[in-house]
């Protein structure tokens, strides 16, 4: 009888599902453990979030335990959910001298200039509210948390990470030059600002005029190795009692590589399918099933471009290796120019349907490309 399915998708991966990133976990943890500010990109999907959490974990195993206070800045609606989550963050760093009193939320909320209003959810774990705050007033909460870091120091690692920050300037343009202070004010509180839009990334910390412009090592996310992500498939299926063969563990990587989050989705569906061992076969009719399954989606987010923009992005998906700014590429594409081939490159970029891979762009959804290159095999609707 097969185990659990052995493979995860759709959101950050843990435990047995979390593979490769040796080098890129050892290189996070060391920076963390010097204090040292790191800005870690990756397209979406590439297991930045996993890799964070990861990293927090192996902090949190050592001796002395690491103090880590983050949040994902996407999820915060506003400043007074930014600056909630901060501080519950920092409530919960284990050890801190504040859980040493028998009222630690007394303890701790003396510490913060600004009261917060104080909720215990069903598991006794509170959260902070500070009602309708003002860009000033979020700052005082913000260093607070930074200040509180770098009290519990002592000989431990201290660090702030703020995932997805490429959305910080929605709650105040100033922030990136406040985290800019903060961390030449607090250099042993180690700042991880992580973020998934590269273009917006590169406006936040890596043109020369950016507000946080060389203050933080890079760790930039690529693909994982085909050998590793093809050993972690065969001996993750073999212990859930459903071997995949290589070939098998090849096309899963060939069909729906590079991203890793694709990779684990489509070993996932296949694993389900299969009866017995997860052969070319069964990876063929699990990656089919995906693609048949979201026709609909696919139809709609296609008829919701512009025609350039269509146009561009069925052409990339067919294309193999082709100049894609070229006056060729542009009559195949039906366009004038390579000029509007830019513009609509800009555009499908900016709606995160395709990204540059290399000297070339591809659809970012392998089964969204699967089907907009079926969709270019139909044959034109009968004449009334």
């Amino acid at each position: 009888m097969a185990a659990a399915n052995p493979y995860s998708f759709g959101g950050p991966v843990a435990g047995a599902a979390f593979t490769g990133r040796r080098r890129e976990l050892a290189r996070l943890v060391a920076w963390v453990r010097g204090g040292v500010n790191v800005v870690l990109t990756s397209p979406r999907r590439y297991g930045k979030t996993s890799l964070l959490g990861r990293a927090e974990e192996v902090l949190g195993r050592a001796k002395p335990r690491a103090a880590i206070v983050g949040t994902n800045v996407l999820l915060c609606r506003d400043l007074d959910a930014l600056a909630g989550r901060l501080a519950a963050g920092a409530y919960r760093i284990p050890g801190a001298r504040w859980h040493r009193s028998t009222q630690a939320l007394t303890e701790f909320t003396r510490r913060l200039r600004l009261r917060p209003r104080i909720s215990i959810d069903d598991e006794g774990r509170p959260s902070f509210a500070f009602g309708d705050l003002g860009p000033k007033d979020a700052d005082v909460v913000i260093e607070d948390v930074y200040a509180l870091l770098d009290d519990e120091r002592g000989n431990r690692p201290v660090a702030l990470v703020l995932d997805e920050f490429q959305a910080i300037t929605r709650h105040g343009a100033h922030l990136p030059d406040l985290f800019k202070g903060l961390a030449d004010a607090h250099p042993a509180v180690s700042l991880v600002l992580a973020g998934s839009q590269q273009h917006l990334m590169e406006e936040l910390v890596f043109s020369r005029r950016a507000p946080l412009y060389g203050m933080a090592e890079r760790l930039a996310l690529g693909p994982i190795p085909d050998d590793e992500m093809a050993d972690f498939l065969t001996s993750s299926a073999a212990t859930a009692g459903r071997p995949m063969d290589a070939a098998a563990a090849g096309r899963v990587l060939a069909l729906a590589g590079p991203v890793p989050n694709d990779i684990q989705r489509l070993a996932w569906s296949a694993y389900n399918l299969a009866t017995g061992g997860i052969t070319e076969e069964v990876v063929d009719d699990a990656f089919a099933d995906g693609v048949r399954h979201e026709s609909n989606v696919f139809a709609d987010r296609l008829a919701a471009l512009t025609p350039a923009q269509a146009r561009v992005l069925m052409s990339i998906a067919v294309a193999d290796d082709v100049a894609i700014f070229s006056a060729t590429f542009a009559r195949g594409a039906g366009l004038a120019s390579g000029a509007s081939v830019k513009r609509a490159i800009e555009a499908l970029t900016a709606q995160e349907l395709v990204v540059r891979d290399g000297r070339r762009f591809r659809v970012v959804d392998p089964y969204f490309a699967a089907w907009l290159r079926w969709a270019q095999t139909l044959p034109p609707p009968a004449e009334p």
